[in-house]
């Protein structure tokens, strides 16, 4: 199973697997999640920014990978709180880049050069 979305979706969608989905699923089958942490250096295992935590569902040894290396990760392993809190540190930044982007868009339309297309 390949799960790609939201890391609340995802989250959702490991638990469902072991509860509601269970009668429908093949025991033993294998879970993915696309973990799209936040990278900064697309480098590949460079500037830590992406280190996602894991816990091994059965010891419960705790783990860091560079997710930037690795975005498919086992849905039992990933640490969602983790995750979310990751992403959460970036929701001023977004914000930003969103009013920026669109007040150059705004600007560009009051100039005609996107009326122009």
């Amino acid at each position: 199973m390949l799960a790609i979305g939201s890391d609340r979706m995802m989250q959702a969608v490991g638990a469902a697997r072991h509860g509601m989905l269970a009668p429908f699923l093949k025991p033993g089958h294998t879970a993915v999640g696309s973990i799209n942490s936040p990278m900064q250096c697309m480098m590949k295992e460079v500037c830590a920014q992406c280190l996602q935590p894991q816990v091994d569902p059965v010891s419960g040894e705790r783990s860091v990978v560079f997710s930037c290396f690795n975005q498919d990760q086992a849905l039992d392993r990933v640490d969602f709180p983790a995750l979310r809190e990751r992403l959460m540190q970036n929701g001023v930044q977004e914000k930003l880049t969103a009013q920026w982007i669109d007040r150059a868009l705004r600007r560009l339309s009051v100039r005609g050069v996107l009326a122009a297309e």
